[in-house]
């Protein structure tokens, strides 16, 4: 009896962890949202602009061209803008049209350009593109998927967007073939 008291309470406090760690993700969407304004402390070297590549949130490049690279990772070969960051696509997009506008785009901002994207080792760059975005800004695409950041992700290597359920769709990591890794 004891042993299945232990085995309820473990599983009791895993989901008190998810629950905590699902309030956090939100706050800091919530805190992004609250913003009047926007500023990007981050610097790149490949001509992405902002922390997560720019946005609807005005951190648009300044100037160059945004550069799509890949990154082995646990899910194996995978593409990464900025920093080494992970890039993601949409479920709910159609090709070549983002549907992440407002609280979805804080909280995935999408990768914006300033000119043709420029593509890095082992990415086609035939699949590379852009399409407008409703705010006016160019966001690269890639085999026809616009692509964006996930603002859960603090550093390079990260994947933490991979397979979530929100705004209505799945997000997952693009494989440089240009298909979804799930």
């Amino acid at each position: 009896m004891s042993v299945w008291f232990a085995i309820r309470r473990s599983a009791a406090a895993h989901k008190l962890l998810l629950a905590i760690a699902v309030l956090a993700i939100v706050g800091v969407i919530a805190a992004g949202c609250g913003s009047g304004s926007s500023s990007s402390s981050g610097t790149s070297t490949s001509g992405s602009g902002g922390v997560y590549g720019g946005g609807s949130s005005g951190n648009a490049p300044a100037s160059g061209a945004a550069t799509v690279m890949t990154a082995n990772s646990k899910l194996g070969t995978i593409l990464v803008g900025q920093g080494g960051r992970t890039l993601y696509v949409f479920d709910k997009d159609t090709p070549n049209m983002s549907t992440c506008t407002g609280s979805c785009a804080a909280a995935w901002p999408p990768e914006v350009t300033n000119g043709t994207p420029k593509a890095g080792n082992m990415v086609n760059a035939s699949m590379l593109g852009t399409t407008m975005r409703s705010d006016g800004t160019t966001q690269v695409t890639y085999n026809s998927h616009p692509l964006y950041y996930f603002s859960g992700d603090s550093q390079a290597g990260q994947m933490n967007g991979e397979g979530v359920n929100a705004f209505g769709a799945k997000w997952f990591v693009v494989a440089p073939s240009g298909n979804q890794v799930t």
